[in-house]
Formats: C-alpha cells, sequence, structure tokens
C-alpha cells in the first residue's frame, strides 16, 4: 500500500528560499545595513567573522613632460623644434605599483535569532490551506520585526562620532546638536523650526562630505516627531513610493539634501545619518542537526537562515522553524585613513547623530 503524504509536499530547500524572499521583502530598518554571510561556518555562538573592508582609490603619481629643445641645426629661436628635437627623460618614470589593500575587521555573533511554529495533524488535514500564507508568512514577518527593532536600537547606540577627537572633528565635523522652538502652532513657528532642523542637516550633509562618505545610498533615520516638523514646511515636497512593494521603499517618505527619509517609531526627536556601508549585519548557520526529520540552509540577498523540520511523536505534530546566528558593527576606516593631513584612521565616520532640543518660548516659566 502506498505511504499516505500531506497535502502540502514541502521541499525543504524551496520553502527556505521562498522564506529569506520574504524576509528580505518585509524588512525597513534591517534591510538597510550591508551584509555578509557563511553558510559553512563552523564555530559557535560568541566567535567573530572577519569581513573585508573595502580600500579607498590607489594613490597617483605625476612626472613632468619634457619639453622641446632648440634646433641647433637651423639656429631658429622662433620656431619650434621638431619630435626628434625632444630629449629622453632622465628621471625614473615607470609608475609605482598600487596594491589594493583591503583591510580585515572582525564582526562577533552575538545572538541566536530563531522562531517556529507547532503544526498539529488537525491542523494539516483540515485548517491549512495555503502554507505560505497560513504559515510562511508569519514567520518570516515576527524575523523582520525582530530585525527592524534590532537594528533601530543598534543605530541609537552606534551612529555617532563621539569617538573623534577634537582635532579630527575639527577637520571633518562631528555629531550635530541643534536647539528648535517649542511648537505654538503659528506660520511664523512652524517655519522656524524646520529651518532650525534644515540648517542641522545641511551641516551634518557637510560634515559627511568632508569625510568623503559617498553621496549615494544615504539614510535619515527619524521618528513621527521629526517627520511631523518636516511635513509641515512648505518646502519639504514628500516623494510618493506606494507603488513598491518592497518595506523599506514604503518606508521611505521622501528625500531632502541627498538623505533618502525612513521614520521608524523607535526614535523620537532624534536623528541619525550614515551611508549604508556605514553598519554591516553578518549571520551565519550551523549546519543541519542529525536528528532533524529535514532542513535546509540557504543565503538569499546575504542572510542566512536554517530552517528545521522536526517531528512530535508525543503531541503528533510537525514543528517548523527558522534561525540564524547574527551580529551587528559598524564599519570604521582604514588604519592609515586621513583627510586633508589629518590622520583619522580606524574611526567611525560614516554616519552621525543630530541631537534635537526644543526651547520653551520667552516668558513661559520653564
Amino acid at each position: 500500500m502506498a505511504l499516505t503524504t500531506h497535502h502540502f509536499n514541502l521541499d525543504p530547500k524551496q520553502v527556505t528560499i521562498a522564506a529569506l524572499g520574504l524576509l528580505d521583502r518585509q524588512l525597513t530598518l534591517g534591510g538597510i545595513p550591508a551584509r555578509y554571510s557563511e553558510l559553512n561556518f563552523t564555530g559557535g555562538l560568541g566567535d567573530v567573522i572577519n569581513v573585508n573592508r573595502d580600500s579607498r582609490g590607489i594613490p597617483v603619481t605625476a612626472a613632468g613632460i619634457t619639453a622641446p629643445i632648440q634646433n641647433s641645426i637651423k639656429g631658429d629661436k622662433d620656431r619650434l623644434a621638431a619630435s626628434s628635437d625632444r630629449p629622453l627623460p632622465t628621471d625614473p618614470r615607470l609608475a609605482p605599483q598600487g596594491f589594493i589593500r583591503e583591510s580585515r575587521f572582525p564582526v562577533q555573533l552575538t545572538t541566536l535569532a530563531q522562531n517556529a511554529t507547532t503544526l498539529s495533524m488537525e491542523q494539516v488535514a483540515f485548517d491549512l490551506r495555503q502554507f505560505g500564507t497560513q504559515v510562511l508568512s508569519k514567520l518570516t514577518r515576527g524575523f523582520a520585526e525582530y530585525f527592524d527593532d534590532t537594528t533601530a536600537a543598534f543605530i541609537k547606540s552606534s551612529i555617532t562620532r563621539s569617538g573623534l577627537t577634537a582635532a579630527q572633528k575639527k577637520v571633518i565635523g562631528g555629531d550635530v546638536e541643534v536647539t528648535i522652538p517649542a511648537a505654538d502652532g503659528t506660520r511664523e513657528n512652524l517655519r522656524a523650526r524646520a529651518l532650525g532642523l534644515r540648517t542641522a542637516l545641511v551641516d551634518a550633509r557637510m560634515a559627511m562630505n568632508l569625510a568623503n562618505v559617498p553621496t549615494s545610498e544615504r539614510y535619515l533615520i527619524a521618528g513621527p516627531e521629526l517627520e511631523a516638523i518636516l511635513l509641515k514646511d512648505p518646502e519639504f515636497v514628500a516623494v510618493d513610493y506606494s507603488g513598491d512593494t518592497n518595506a523599506l521603499r514604503r518606508a521611505i517618505v521622501g528625500r531632502i539634501y541627498g538623505f533618502d527619509i525612513v521614520i521608524h517609531n523607535s526614535f523620537g526627536l532624534e536623528a541619525y545619518l550614515f551611508h549604508k556601508s556605514a553598519m554591516v549585519l553578518v549571520s551565519a548557520c550551523p549546519a543541519i542537526p542529525m536528528g532533524a526529520v529535514n532542513g535546509s540552509i540557504q543565503n538569499i540577498n546575504g542572510i542566512a537562515t536554517r530552517m528545521l523540520v522536526d517531528y512530535d511523536y508525543a503531541k503528533k505534530a510537525d514543528t517548523i522553524g527558522l534561525d540564524t546566528m547574527y551580529g551587528l558593527s559598524t564599519v570604521k576606516e582604514d588604519p592609515d585613513y586621513a583627510v586633508r593631513g589629518t590622520p583619522i584612521g580606524e574611526s567611525f565616520v560614516r554616519g552621525l547623530k543630530i541631537s534635537i532640543t526644543e526651547k520653551a518660548p520667552a516668558g513661559s516659566g520653564s
């Protein structure tokens, strides 16, 4: 007699690929950091993975071009010499061989992120009709919410130039502080509040440019309070991305001064500006355990995730779960990095924080 199987006939590899595809589209803040992953990781939680850091451009050297000499045969001092009258260079002209000096930095795997669901035999037989909608999307949605909240906390604790010295801040700037008037609802007040933020954003943009941070893929991360101030500014024009199904794209409410504005409820009256390369999310998965009924390890767009399928004989139920080991890190510069002759070294310069303080109106007594 032929074996009876449930009506899903799931392929773990295809399910894992689908899960990662869903996860990638559901990420907002979690979709911003650069990613690095390893599938054949043999270490454990707490170990480090060394990530390559892109090198800067190879320096260019300049040499003078030889000048024509006087035509000694004709003695004509007003006519240019022939090409044969140009002397051979005396100095070596071979360009020094540059080297792509990619350095590496460690990122610690700090967290085992995981979730799972148990499906009883009755659910599989009677209740489940669309595995992707009823099960897989819920698992990946939980991961997306977790990565977004985790990334928000990391941004608030790590995107800052507070580690720079006074000399370094003098050259490339540091974090920005701005004081704006408290809201009173008048038109002039709305303009003054927006003007204060705009001035701070211009200062932050200048600090990013001074540090040679790439101008593309820059983000401004803020809370609903800052968004409201900007949206009430008559000069702010929002950009509609509502036709896109990507969660990060939908979260972008506009652009200002070269920054994509992303609003998230984890932030208050504050702002963080950085380039996509300012952070890296490193993920790795251990091997499929010997006791698992089935499983698969896949990597989609730099996220390594393991799916495991097991069976509980006592409950007559399937357990399906996703997990990954990961760590977040800021990306600092090369040890020999310098700006305008000032050594910067292995410091974080690809982002900064704007601290915003509201000043009560004069005579309010506060």
